[in-house]
C-alpha cells in the first residue's frame, strides 16, 4: 500500500512541478529563541514514510510551468489530515534566497516562508538577517493544517483554503509544497542536507511518519542534452514561420497575475482586439503555475511571424550581494533574472541571473534575443550587450523578468504595478522596453543604447 502511495505522488509531483509567479511576501519574523518545540526520540521512533522530497526540478527531464535557470526546485505533497501537521526540520543554506510556499490544486501558492522570516533555534545564526552569520544553522517550521490565527506563531505556514469563483471557499485537502534554492554555493542545496521532514500531531507530541532524505527524482547527475540542442538550434531557414496568432504585432509588456488574466491576454492577442473581461480576471490575481510569492513577473511573447530577432532594455535594478542587503538593507532587490521560454512546453531555454547581466556606463542592460546563427557578432557583455538563445524548435518566445523581495525603497519594483496599470507608469526606467529588430541593424551601431534605437526607427 505504502509503495502505491508513492508511486501516486511522485506521479502527480512530476505533472506539478514549477517556479514562477507574483505576490507580496509575509512579513518578517522576530530572531532569537526556539522556533519549534519537538523531542528527538519522539522522531526517531516514528515510523519511515519514504522520501521527503520526491522530485527536483531538471533542465531536460523537469522543466516546466517557466521555471528559473539559477534555482533548483524540490516538490514534497501530502494529504491534509485533521489534528496532524508536518514539521520541517532544516539548515540555513549557502545561497541567495531559500523558501518553502504551499500550494492549492489549482497551483496558486496560498502561504510561503522565507529565508530572512525563519527564526533559528540559536539566536543570531540566521545568515539572511545576520551579517555574516555562518551557513548550516539550524532552524525549525511547520506547515499546519486549515487557516492561520489572527496571531501567527513563529515558523508557521498554513494550508488555508481553495477559493472558488462565487462559491465559499473549501479546505484545502491534497497540499504541495515546494522547497526552493537560489544561487546555491557548494552544490545546488547550498551546501547543507535537504530539510527533514516529519508528519506528526499538532501538538509535536506523536511522530507516526518520518519521511526519509533519500534521493529525489530524478537522479543527479544526468547530461543536459535536450535543453541544449534547444539552444543551439537554428530555426530552417527554408520553412516559413508558423502562425502563432497568440503574440501580438508587437510585443506587449505586461505583468503576470494570475492564469484568467493570462488567457484573457492571449484571447485578446488572438482576435485583435482587447477583450473587456476585466471584471472577471480581477477577481483571481494569486498566480498560478505553481508562483512563488517572493517573485514577481513581467512577460512580452514574441513570434516569428514578425521576426526572428528582438531586443530588449531596461535600467538595471540594485541586487543583494549580500542576502541581508535586501528585503531589509540597502539594495533594491533580492535577485533578479530574464529568462527565454517557449508558451506551450512552458519550458525554459536560457536564463540570465543579475550578477551575469552586463550593464552599459547609463546603468542599463540589453539583450538580444535570436538563433545562434543570427546572432550578432558585437553583442557580448564587453559591448554592454548580452545574448539569449529563442529556441531553434519554437515558433515562439515568451520573454519573463523576475523581481524578488523588494526592498521598501523600491517603488519601481514589479511587485507594485496594481492591477490594470500599464508596468512603464509605475516602473519607469526600470521597465524593460521590447522591439523587433534585424543583425545587421545592431552589427551597424556603436553601442547598445544605439543599437537599441535604431532598432526603434
Amino acid at each position: 500500500m505504502r509503495r502505491v502511495l508513492l508511486c501516486s505522488a511522485i506521479t502527480t509531483a512530476v505533472m506539478m512541478l514549477a517556479a514562477c509567479g507574483g505576490g507580496d511576501a509575509p512579513g518578517a519574523a522576530p530572531q532569537g529563541g526556539d522556533s519549534g518545540s519537538h523531542d528527538p526520540a519522539v522522531t526517531a521512533a516514528a515510523a519511515d514514510g519514504g522520501c521527503s522530497w520526491l522530485v527536483v526540478s531538471n533542465p531536460d527531464l523537469i522543466n516546466v510551468a517557466f521555471p528559473d535557470e539559477s534555482a533548483t526546485y524540490w516538490v514534497a505533497m501530502f494529504p491534509a489530515l485533521p489534528g496532524t501537521r508536518v514539521r520541517i526540520d532544516g539548515q540555513y543554506p549557502d545561497a541567495r534566497y531559500f523558501s518553502f510556499n504551499v500550494y492549492d490544486p489549482a497551483l496558486r501558492p496560498v502561504d510561503a516562508i522565507t529565508d530572512y522570516q525563519l527564526v533559528p533555534r540559536v539566536a543570531g545564526s540566521n545568515p539572511y538577517v545576520t551579517a555574516g552569520a555562518a551557513a548550516g544553522g539550524a532552524y525549525v517550521a511547520t506547515v499546519q493544517f486549515g487557516d492561520p490565527p489572527a496571531e501567527r506563531p513563529a515558523n508557521a505556514l498554513y494550508t488555508n483554503r481553495i477559493a472558488l469563483p462565487v462559491l465559499p471557499a473549501i479546505p484545502n485537502l491534497q497540499i504541495t509544497v515546494i522547497y526552493r534554492v537560489y544561487l546555491g554555493e557548494g552544490d545546488a542545496a547550498g551546501g547543507v542536507p535537504l530539510p527533514q521532514l516529519v508528519l506528526e500531531n499538532a501538538d509535536g507530541s506523536v511522530a507516526p511518519l518520518r519521511l526519509s532524505l533519500c534521493d529525489p527524482l530524478p537522479p543527479d547527475g544526468l547530461p543536459s542534452v535536450l535543453n541544449r540542442a534547444i539552444r543551439e538550434a537554428s530555426y530552417p531557414s527554408l520553412l516559413d514561420p508558423v502562425p502563432y496568432p497568440l503574440a501580438p504585432d508587437e510585443p506587449r509588456v505586461i505583468r503576470f497575475y494570475g492564469l484568467p488574466e493570462t488567457l484573457r491576454v492571449l484571447a485578446s492577442n488572438a482576435v485583435g482586439f482587447d477583450l473587456p473581461l476585466q471584471s472577471i480576471t480581477a477577481a483571481d490575481t494569486g498566480g498560478g503555475f505553481l508562483s512563488n510569492i517572493d517573485n514577481a513577473y513581467v512577460t512580452a511573447m514574441a513570434s516569428r511571424e514578425h521576426g526572428d530577432l528582438y531586443m530588449v532594455r531596461a535600467r538595471a535594478p540594485r541586487y543583494a550581494r549580500d542576502p541581508v542587503e535586501a528585503p531589509l538593507g540597502s539594495a533594491q532587490l533580492r535577485y533578479w533574472s530574464i529568462c527565454t521560454n517557449e508558451f506551450v512546453s512552458q519550458r525554459f531555454v536560457g536564463c540570465l541571473a543579475d550578477a551575469q547581466v552586463a550593464t552599459d556606463d547609463q546603468g542599463y542592460f540589453t539583450l538580444v534575443v535570436s538563433d545562434p546563427d543570427e546572432r550578432p557578432d558585437n553583442a557580448v557583455p564587453q559591448n554592454g550587450m548580452d545574448w539569449l538563445p529563442w529556441g531553434g524548435a519554437y515558433p515562439d518566445s515568451v520573454l519573463i523578468y523576475r523581481h524578488m523581495l523588494p526592498s521598501p525603497h523600491f517603488a519601481e519594483a514589479i511587485q507594485n504595478v496594481p492591477y490594470g496599470t500599464p508596468v512603464e507608469d509605475v516602473m519607469g526606467e526600470y521597465a524593460p522596453k521590447v522591439r523587433y529588430c534585424d543583425r545587421a541593424t545592431i552589427e551597424a551601431a556603436s553601442t547598445a543604447a544605439q543599437a537599441f534605437a535604431a532598432c526603434g526607427e
